[in-house]
């Protein structure tokens, strides 16, 4: 999962695997809501891996991975600011 990560701090994301939302890890449990995302940092990332791969094994998420975060803590690539706000043009 932790493939080719260069930040220092990630925010741990997945998709709900009842609704298929983009949910965070907030600490204890998952969350749409992108505020209350733990700030993770590059030596934390085994430990997280680990709570996600058991949160995948009880079927609650899917694809977990790591969003890399600026030094300012705002998602850093385009593909997961996509994936957090959606569609960026109209249909």
């Amino acid at each position: 999962m932790a493939k080719k990560l260069k930040g220092d701090f990630f925010f741990l994301s997945a998709n709900d695997l009842k609704t298929g939302c983009v949910v965070y890890y907030d600490g204890k449990s998952w969350s749409s809501k992108i505020e209350k995302a733990k700030k993770i940092s590059r030596n934390q990332i085994e430990k997280y891996e680990n709570i996600a791969k058991k949160f995948e094994n009880k079927c609650i998420i899917i694809s977990p991975l790591f969003v890399e975060l600026t030094d300012e803590g705002k998602i850093k690539k385009l593909r997961d600011i996509i994936r957090y706000k959606g569609l960026t043009i109209k249909i």
